[in-house]
């Protein structure tokens, strides 16, 4: 039996003693003389995949071409499949995202490659900064890419996370010869990366005993370079030749998927079943698929580093403890900076002060919850610097350049018919959503 967190045996004790009033606490009436469940303090993994969208995500039915995934197919279908997720165009806007809880308007962090203020507070501080969980033990393992061009090995132990193993920069040359920085200290590692990192992962949550832990899992596959996984990861008959890579990526692209899901399996399935009962398990994708390895029939318009739907929307699934709603779908609008107030909230930090993320916790268990009007983003890739906002039907697009768009992604998810000066209602749509974007932005 995993011990429960010094508040909660606070409580407890304080329910039995007051078990003669036991609606106070929230047990039911004085009459039946029973005591309320104390849910323990859950465990909590975030997965983050590193180029996904959800034209490359077998839980949505957007395209037949598919990575295998049965792991991640098992998660959704004993938990909850969101189908409005929103990320940022890149991998490092969208990790400040999630980290702060704020919209790269407030932090600065627009562009990939930005580096994290040294101002801001993270997620992994905030718990520890609050009395409630400053038990939590927090690790982020995988790719960092918030230290800018030339990231300090220690930086992110200095943001409040306890315990830091992966890489540093945006991308590996090669995933089996790479650079690996473990508290401080780069080493060369010859071990295929999304294997590593499953290790490393694995070994830290061994060592957490009874302490509750909070995991930041980022992977860097499926990102560049494209590759064949050790054959025991993945399913896919491939050549792995350098000319087949090249002229035909997608199946590598997905092949590294399924090479992931595999290992996330493994690490799930090393869980003790009372460890594995009581974590709070989310998979995300950090920003659309790659334009070169997109679905095409899916989005025909080029996707990562974009403003799109296809370069903003990504697979997200929550499952675990506390997620009742098993094998649903969730039309709700998310943001990747929820993730900021919705881990707090799971945790027991509380929410207070967090204002451009919102829990959506509720949503586990309970279906037309109110949680977001809209979704916004802001991105500078050098080319087409801009924001977006939506709805839940129409989306709403201004670039640095002075140049707007609108969208019923309704009848046109495409986004082929910009509806900007086509009447007076879509005027006035566009009008709102500008005004609302405006709003967030000052």
């Amino acid at each position: 039996m995993r011990k429960m967190p010094r508040l909660k045996i606070i409580a407890f004790i304080v329910c039995a003693l007051a078990v003669t009033q036991l609606s106070a606490c929230g047990g039911g009436s004085s009459d039946s003389g029973q005591i309320s469940e104390v849910i323990e303090t859950p465990n909590i993994l975030l997965i983050i995949s590193d180029d996904q969208g959800v034209d490359s995500s077998a839980q949505y039915l957007f395209s037949t071409d598919a990575p295998n995934t049965p792991v991640i197919d098992a998660l959704a279908a004993d938990g909850l499949v969101f189908d409005n997720a929103w990320a940022t165009p890149g991998c490092t806007t969208t990790r400040c995202s999630i980290i702060t809880g704020r919209y790269g308007v407030r932090t600065g962090v627009t562009a990939i490659g930005d580096r994290l203020p040294g101002s801001e507070t993270t997620l992994q501080q905030y718990l520890l900064d609050k009395p409630a969980t400053a038990d939590y033990r927090s690790a982020i393992v995988g790719k960092w890419h918030l230290g800018g061009g030339n990231p300090d090995p220690n930086e992110p132990n200095d943001f409040g996370v306890s315990y830091y193993a992966g890489i540093l920069q945006g991308s590996l040359s090669d995933y089996e010869d790479w650079t690996l920085t473990e508290q401080g200290q780069s080493s060369n590692s010859t071990e295929y990366a999304t294997s590593k990192l499953t290790d490393l992962a694995i070994t830290w949550i061994d060592e957490q005993g009874e302490n509750p832990w909070f995991m930041w899992l980022a992977y860097n596959a499926p990102h560049t370079p494209f590759h064949l996984p050790p054959a025991a990861l993945h399913s896919a008959t491939l050549s792995g030749t350098a000319t087949d890579i090249n002229n035909n990526p997608r199946p590598y692209y997905l092949a590294a998927i399924e090479a992931m899901d595999t290992e996330i399996g493994r690490l799930l399935d090393g869980l003790p079943a009372d460890v594995r009962e009581n974590t709070v398990v989310m998979y995300v994708g950090d920003n659309g698929t790659p334009t070169r390895v997109r679905d095409q029939s899916v989005f025909a318009s080029p996707t990562k580093g974009t403003l799109s739907e296809g370069g903003l929307r990504v697979p997200l699934v929550v499952s675990g403890r506390g997620v009742t709603r098993e094998g649903e779908r969730e039309d709700a609008l998310i943001n990747v900076t929820d993730f900021f107030a919705t881990i707090a909230d799971l945790s027991g930090a509380g929410i207070e002060g967090i204002h451009d993320s919102v829990s959506f916790t509720s949503l586990f268990s309970q279906t037309g919850v109110a949680h977001r009007e809209y979704v916004y983003v802001d991105f500078d890739d050098g080319v087409n610097a801009g924001y977006a906002i939506k709805d839940e039907r129409y989306k709403y697009l201004k670039y640095e350049d002075g140049s707007e768009a609108l969208y019923d992604l309704q009848v046109d998810p495409s986004e082929s018919n910009n509806l900007i000066g086509f009447d007076a209602a879509s005027d006035e749509v566009a009008i709102r959503l500008s005004s609302e974007a405006l709003s967030l932005r000052n």
